[in-house]
Parts: C-alpha cells; sequence; structure tokens
C-alpha cells in the first residue's frame, strides 16, 4: 500500500491550485494593498525655473527651520550643508540642542556662518516629551512665515524647501508633511521594509470629516499663525505625545501628508543596529496606530493578513505578494529584489515588533528612546 506523508501533502498542496475560498481571501488583502499604496499622493515638485531663486526672494514665503537635536552630531554634519543648498538668503535654521552628550552644539555652532542659530533646549519641564519641547522652544524663538520642523537624519535636494512651501501656501489652515525616501546602507535597516511601506499608506485614504489626521514627523510645515494659533507643541494633547507629529495633526484644523521623492527628500533611518530599530519602531508603531484613518487602517489590517497567510497556502500567493511588495517597497526606500523575495521574513519581524510595541505602550506604559523613557499613559 502507497503511503504518503504529511510533508509531500503539504507540499503538493503548496505548489498546486489555492483552493477558491483561500484565493478570494487572498485577493481581497492583496487588492486592499494596491488600493492604499496607488491613492498615497506624492510631494509635488515645482518646475526648476521656479525653484530656489535667490534674486526673487519674495517668490514664496519665508521658511524656519527648525532641528531637534538629541545627539546628532554624526547627522547635523549631513543635514546642514544640504539645507544650506536649498534654502534662500531670507530663510533661516534653529538647532535645538535637547540635552546632547555628543558635541551637537559644537557642530552646529560650526554653521553659524550660515544663518544658523543654536539654541539649548534647558531641562525638560514634567508632562513634556523631548522632541516636542525641542520644537516649541525653536517655534518660540522663530520669525519667518512658515516653519519647517526637520529631524536631524533628514536630507534634503535642492528645490525640496521649496517644493513643500508651495504646498503649504495651498494650505495655509493645515499641517503639511512629506514622508521621506528611506536611504538605507546596512542590511538591518532593510527589515524597515514594511514599516516604512505601511506608513506611506496611512494617509491614503481619509475624508474631510476623518478625525483621525496625520502627519509624518521628520519633515512637517505649518504656516506659523495657524500653529500658534493652536498652541503647537506646547498643546496639551502635543507635549507629552510619544508619537508628536500625529498629535500635532489632530489638534490643526486640517492635515495633509504626501510621500517625497527619491532624491528630494530622504533619510536613514537606524543605523546604529536591531536595538535602534526596534526600539524606534516599538514607538511608533502601535501607539501611532490610534490616529490612523479607520479606512486606511481597515485596508493595511487586511493587507498584512494576506502577507502572512498567502504564502503558506500557495506559491502563487507568495509570488503576488512578492512582486507587490517590490513594487510598493521602491517607491518608499530602496529596497531591493531579495528584500521584496524575503518578505515573508519582515512580515513576521512587523507583526512581533507591532506586538511588542502593543505590549509595551498598553501593558507597561512606558517606551524607551534614546536615553529617555516615555510614558505611553
Amino acid at each position: 500500500m502507497l503511503t504518503t506523508s504529511a510533508s509531500e501533502l503539504l507540499a503538493v498542496d503548496w505548489l498546486g491550485v489555492p483552493s477558491t475560498g483561500s484565493l478570494v481571501v487572498f485577493l481581497l488583502g492583496w487588492g486592499a494593498g494596491w488600493v492604499g499604496f496607488l491613492r498615497a499622493k506624492s510631494l509635488p515638485q515645482l518646475p526648476s525655473t521656479e525653484r530656489n531663486r535667490p534674486a526673487a526672494p519674495d517668490a514664496r514665503a519665508t521658511v524656519s527651520v527648525i532641528v531637534p537635536c538629541r545627539n546628532e552630531a554624526d547627522n547635523l554634519q549631513h543635514l546642514l550643508p544640504s539645507l544650506h543648498a536649498a534654502l534662500q538668503p531670507t530663510d533661516e535654521v534653529i538647532i535645538v540642542d535637547d540635552d546632547s552628550t555628543d558635541g551637537t552644539a559644537a557642530i552646529a555652532a560650526g554653521f553659524t556662518d550660515r544663518n544658523v542659530q543654536v539654541l539649548p533646549a534647558g531641562s525638560l519641564p514634567a508632562g513634556w516629551a523631548g522632541k516636542s519641547h525641542a520644537c516649541w522652544i525653536g517655534a518660540q524663538h522663530a520669525s519667518r512665515e512658515v516653519l519647517l520642523f526637520v529631524d536631524a537624519d533628514v536630507r534634503v535636494a535642492p528645490g525640496a524647501v521649496d517644493d513643500i512651501a508651495a504646498l503649504a501656501a495651498q494650505h495655509t489652515q493645515a499641517v503639511v508633511s512629506a514622508m521621506p525616501y528611506h536611504r538605507t546602507v546596512g542590511v538591518i535597516e532593510r527589515l524597515s521594509m514594511l514599516f516604512n511601506t505601511v506608513s506611506a499608506m496611512v494617509a491614503s485614504v481619509v475624508s474631510t470629516r476623518e478625525p483621525r489626521r496625520v502627519a509624518y514627523g521628520p519633515f512637517v510645515a505649518v504656516h506659523r499663525d495657524a500653529y500658534l494659533r493652536v498652541g503647537g507643541h506646547a498643546h496639551q494633547h502635543v507635549r507629552g505625545a510619544v508619537v508628536e507629529d500625529l498629535a500635532l495633526a489632530r489638534v490643526m484644523p486640517r492635515a495633509v501628508a504626501v510621500l517625497a521623492r527619491e532624491q528630494q527628500v530622504e533619510y536613514r533611518m537606524y543605523p546604529l543596529g536591531m536595538r535602534q530599530l526596534v526600539e524606534g519602531w516599538t514607538k511608533n508603531t502601535a501607539i501611532g496606530a490610534n490616529s490612523v484613518p479607520r479606512w486606511s487602517a481597515a485596508l493595511i489590517i487586511v493587507w498584512v493578513v494576506s502577507l502572512c497567510g498567502g504564502p503558506l497556502t500557495s506559491v502563487w500567493c507568495y509570488v503576488l505578494s512578492a512582486a507587490q511588495v517590490a513594487v510598493m517597497s521602491r517607491r518608499v526606500g530602496n529596497f531591493g529584489v531579495v528584500s521584496a523575495m524575503l518578505y515573508p521574513l519582515h512580515a513576521i519581524v512587523f507583526v512581533t515588533i507591532a506586538l511588542r510595541s502593543v505590549a509595551r505602550s498598553v501593558l507597561v506604559g512606558r517606551v524607551a528612546w534614546r536615553g529617555r523613557t516615555i510614558a505611553t499613559r
């Protein structure tokens, strides 16, 4: 009598055509991913003839660039020269040193000939998160029409500040932000692939009545008057927020969130390895989920389910998802074909960190970031 082992049965099933029910469930999630991805908008680029025109300083609103820094000496050496090439003579840069111990202030001071101010954040008041406090200190000293909050790990191309200022001019009562393109270097950094892809989808489906608004914290612009009118980072719901960009978006009248293009606005996240990556995405994932627009959240959940369940159903589901991830991930970072083919590993990392984030934020009540403990409830 011929016998068939369980492993042989699984191999035949996986290589064969999936059942109708399994295929329908998978395609629903796969299609939801495309809906969320294709609806995400990009940061418009001005024609080259309209960018960075020193001869016409009134061509756009003046900009105060505010950079909150905590131990960012290495990043500032790359950010400040890129900003210098992107700003007009009437703009200003304000570096707020949030109790750094790595020489951040000294590095920033080396650029003071380029219209750069360096301010100490001072001691952190009770009830405040470090980044919100540094942003508020910078905003209080800013004198230009548009405030542009930029993380130190961001790099901007010539014209990028003009691009975000032009978008802010169309939405004077909104917080306007662009998610930078993720320039990865090491293998560990590439484990951010699904986090970046999901982040790109969170603002793709939103209505004007949606109370859950989204902003991308590394590159945020807002008109100074509108910002101060609501209280900005000093607002009671923003000052202590773990994810301050989403909190700011919810207190502003409107929020416009888009994706930056490659070589327009870029950043390099978590270059220090796995511990930094886990801490960073733990801080952002489950806590930020409460601010994701409901329809976007629904699309993301069913898409992640298709990523986790599809490969177990059929090799054909794996191929479809790998091709989809390859297309999506190229829009948000320099993630290659190999990363896309290894997406089941990325899905495991994504789900594991998301569960860790839930446990830390709900059960423990605090998360760690940059040597500080931040309360989540």
